[in-house]
Order: structure tokens, then C-alpha cells, then sequence
């Protein structure tokens, strides 16, 4: 064995390594969907510069394989391709930045599948000389996303076999309930926020259960039942997300709520539904579920929609910000007054008073009185989902918004920024949203518009937003790379800034500058 062909096998396993992990990690984070997989390739500029390197490694395999007598020069040219190949590898496992998916029964499956795959194409190349090596490396090079895409082709249905018989048996435990009912909640926005505020709440009279995190999917919520719902609970707070028509229903028929929430209804994720009608009707499918005796809780935005349909459900509810007085924005906590009670709550903006609102009403509706709401709202703390502010570089204020993004949120965090710091420099370091379809142009033409009326400097991590033209006073800076975007943003920071992060992806850039 050469060197030189000794060197290209480790740079060969560098890369792959990271390809793989990375790979497996995107499909763990769009949940093993197809349609969500799509979405994601269509819409993230990067894939583009990726094709690119892929397009390389298919004309050197090409050439490889059709002019075998010029091995000995491309052997140079396939090793300089895979030292740029190991690069990113390098650096990030350096930076502790590496993607790599949670290690879980589904994942291990996938990853050994992966590898039976790879074994019957190695063989064809197995004890054929050092050519036909490294045309074996380019060849899995170029196809270990397409060799994982059929890894978890195979193993979905086994899966879903075995899911299908889980959300069974939740239903069948959800039937053998006596006590303990189901508040669902849904909507485009605002649902997590809106199940812990109600959890916090009835919990200061009740005994309340709620899904954790964002874990709510049929599978999540379907563990959940199983695992931690019983009778000895007075509440179940039940997050419900989706992506089509059809899947709340099938959350429903799980959990049988006997109360809905309905958070709002935007333009997220409406590449996967299709259309804002769709998302209508996957997000309604809460409200229908609901039995006649039950109580439905609807944004005011909603109701001219809900009352164009018939709901089994009699007791139908509007909640709106709009019920709320004399609101004042800190840069700590937001003040606003309900029902003649004045209410301190410890978050950051005031977006999280409308869906605050309607956790209020529904505990009004279960017998709570305001004193004990109000004790209750005053132990409401940020968490890892909500708006947080910490002490950044310099002195400077960092507010994270990273958990996860829609456009109605970044609306919501820009205005905080102009309320409560409005003699700060204001900086926002954004990626961009994905699964937005025909909507996506207009969509970040006005959040770019609003960003550049209220920001001094704004970094956007998706290179392929720079063709919007753009005004104001705001400078605009486009860099996918996380570090160098740190390393740019350092420079700006001093006590007087205040940096918005927001979305997934700006949490990677604000750890890699603490």
C-alpha cells in the first residue's frame, strides 16, 4: 500500500465520518419524513455549494474509471479533493460544532442498515488494486446520502409497524380514563408557551400533566399516555403539532380532549400543508374533535373562520391581547392589567401576554379565582422555549430566541427589541425560514423590511436571501460559516448592544462567541 493511497483512505474515513453523522442527524431532525426532507433540500441555499463538491467527486470518478492509464495524476487530484473533504470534519469536531443525530433504537437501525448497504458494493472493488480503492472511496463519497435515504426507506415501514401498535394502546389506555381530562393545544405559534403557562397555572390548584418540550407528535404524545398519564391526574395539557391534514385527528383520537386551544394560524410550515386552507383545516381539526359538552378557546383572529363552520362543541371562546390594559414593556418583565388585577409576568415582550391570556380564561373556566392565577403567573420563569436574556461579550445584552422560529415570533422579539432597548445599538443574527413555499419571498421581504427599521446591523445565515434589496439604516451581512459569523459579530459588542438571536441555527453562532 502507498503513502499516498494510505494518506487518501484516512481523508476518505474523515469525511464520510462527518457526511454520515451529518446526513442521519437531518433526518432525525425532519422526523424520517419525506415531504419534510424535501422541503429542506429545496429551500436550503447551501445544498447548492454541496452539489457542487458532489459534481468534483462524479468528474474525477468518471475520469478515474475511463482513463485508468492516468491513475498515478489523479490519485494527486482525488487526495486534494478529500483534504478539502476532511476539512469541515476537522474543524468541527475542533469546534465542538460536529451534527450528529441522538443515539436511538430507529438511528442505530438506520446506521447498520447504512453499512449491510455498503458491503455489496465494497466487494465489487475488494482486492483489485489501489485504483480501484479509491474509485471505491469516491463512489460512496457521492453516495452516502442516497445510501442513508434508502436506510431509512427500509427501516420507516418496519417502524411504523411498531408505531401503529403504540398509538394503539394509548387509545385503548385513553378510553380506561375515569378522571383525568385532555386540553389539547395547537396552532401554528405560540403552543409551547401557551401549554406551560397553563401548566404553571392549573398546577397552583390542580394536579396537572402536560407533554414535555416540544414532544408533540402522534408518537410523542402517544409515550407520553402510556408512560406517564393516569388517574391520579386531574389534567392532561396535550401540545399538538403537525405538518398535514389529518394528523391532529389522529392525536385526538389518542387523547379524546375535552378542551381545545387554539394558538393562531400563520404561514409556517405551509409548503408541507400545501396551502393556509389546509392549515386551516389540519389546525381545526382540534376544534372538531371536540365533544358537545366540551370548551373550545379560539384567537379572536380565528373567528370570523370558526364561525363559518359547525363544531359539535357548544361553548366557544375567543381570547385576544386586546383584553389586557395598560401594558408596559421592561427589558425584564411585562406589566399589563386583566380584569381590574394588575399581573407581573417575568417574561420578555409582550406577544406572550395574548397566549397568557387564554391559559387565564381556561382556568377561570375550571373554577381557579384570579388570586390564585396571579400568585401562580408570578412563578412563571423563561425556559429554554421562551425569549432569554443573558450577559454577553463585553458586556453587551444577549436575548435568545433560538429554540425555534415563525414569522409572527420574530415579528414579536423585533418589537421587544424597539420597546425595551431603544437606545441600544440593536444587532439580529437570523437564518432565515425554511417550509414556506410560494410564500417565502414575501414573507422575508417583510421581515427584512421591519428588520432593517428597528436593527443597526443584521447576519443572515442563508446566503441565498442576499439577491432582496434592501433600506434603512440596518447593514446586512451574509454568512452561512457559524464561526465566521462570530468571529464578525465580536467586534460589534459593547455594553450599549443588545444581539437577537433568532431561530435554530443563530444558537450555534451565540455559543461559539461566549
Amino acid at each position: 500500500m502507498s503513502t499516498l493511497y494510505l494518506a487518501i483512505l484516512i481523508l476518505f474515513f474523515t469525511a464520510i465520518f462527518r457526511d454520515a453523522l451529518f446526513f442521519m442527524w437531518l433526518w432525525q431532525i425532519k422526523e424520517y419524513r419525506i415531504d419534510r426532507m424535501i422541503s429542506h433540500l429545496k429551500n436550503d441555499q447551501s445544498m447548492n455549494k454541496t452539489g457542487i463538491f458532489y459534481l468534483f467527486a462524479i468528474i474525477l470518478t468518471i475520469l478515474l474509471f475511463g482513463f485508468p492509464e492516468y491513475s498515478s495524476d489523479l490519485s494527486l487530484a482525488i487526495a486534494t479533493f478529500f483534504v478539502f473533504a476532511a476539512i469541515p470534519t476537522i474543524i468541527e469536531i475542533k469546534d465542538r460544532s460536529l451534527r450528529r443525530p441522538k443515539p436511538t433504537v430507529k438511528i442505530i437501525s438506520i446506521a447498520i442498515a447504512t453499512i449491510l448497504l455498503i458491503i455489496p458494493l465494497s466487494y465489487l472493488f475488494i482486492d483489485k488494486g489501489e485504483v480501484a480503492g479509491m474509485e471505491l472511496f469516491l463512489i460512496i463519497f457521492i453516495a452516502i446520502p442516497s445510501i442513508i435515504s434508502t436506510s431509512v426507506l427500509i427501516a420507516n415501514p418496519i417502524f411504523d409497524l411498531r408505531k401503529k401498535d403504540i398509538l394503539r394502546k394509548a387509545a385503548e389506555k385513553t378510553r380506561s380514563f375515569k378522571k383525568v381530562k385532555t386540553i389539547g393545544i395547537t396552532g401554528s405559534y405560540g403552543k409551547t408557551s401557551t401549554k406551560e403557562f397553563l401548566f404553571t397555572i392549573l398546577s397552583q390548584k390542580f394536579k396537572a400533566i402536560k407533554t414535555e418540550g416540544n414532544n408533540n407528535t402522534n408518537i410523542g404524545v402517544a409515550y407520553t399516555v402510556l408512560n406517564n398519564v393516569n388517574d391520579n391526574y386531574d389534567y392532561f395539557i396535550c401540545e399538538m403539532g403537525a405538518y398535514k391534514i389529518g394528523e391532529i385527528k389522529e392525536m385526538c383520537d389518542i387523547t379524546k380532549p375535552f378542551i381545545g386551544i387554539l394558538t393562531g394560524i400563520n404561514e409556517q410550515h405551509i409548503e408541507l400543508f400545501g396551502s393556509i386552507e389546509n392549515t386551516f383545516k389540519a389546525k381545526f381539526e382540534l376544534i372538531e374533535a371536540l365533544p358537545e359538552n366540551g370548551t373550545a378557546m379560539l384567537n379572536e383572529k380565528l373567528r370570523t373562520k370558526s364561525e363559518n363552520n359547525k363544531f359539535t362543541v357548544g361553548n366557544i371562546n375567543y381570547f385576544s391581547i386586546n383584553v389586557a390594559n395598560g401594558i408596559k414593556v421592561y427589558q425584564d418583565r411585562t406589566e399589563f392589567i386583566y380584569k381590574d388585577r394588575n399581573f407581573r409576568l417575568n417574561l420578555l415582550g409582550k406577544h406572550y401576554i395574548e397566549n397568557l391570556v387564554s391559559a387565564i380564561m381556561i382556568a377561570e373556566f375550571l373554577g381557579m379565582t384570579l388570586d390564585e392565577i396571579k400568585d401562580a403567573i408570578s412563578k412563571i420563569k423563561p425556559n429554554e422555549y421562551m425569549l432569554r436574556k443573558s450577559v454577553g461579550v463585553n458586556d453587551s445584552v444577549f436575548i435568545d430566541d433560538s429554540y425555534s422560529a415563525n414569522p409572527d415570533g420574530v415579528r414579536a422579539a423585533l418589537d421587544y427589541l424597539s420597546e425595551a432597548y431603544p437606545d441600544h445599538k440593536k444587532i439580529i443574527v437570523f437564518p432565515g425560514f425554511i417550509e414556506l413555499g410560494n410564500k417565502s419571498q414575501k414573507i422575508h421581504e417583510e421581515l427584512f423590511t421591519r428588520i432593517s427599521n428597528i436593527c443597526d446591523a443584521a447576519f443572515i445565515l442563508n446566503t441565498g436571501h442576499s439577491t432582496f434589496n434592501f433600506s434603512g439604516k440596518c447593514r446586512f451581512i451574509f454568512e452561512k460559516n457559524f464561526s465566521k459569523t462570530a468571529n464578525m459579530l465580536r467586534k460589534e459588542l459593547d455594553k450599549n448592544t443588545v444581539v437577537l438571536f433568532e431561530s435554530r441555527g443563530s444558537g450555534a453562532v451565540m455559543k461559539k462567541i461566549k
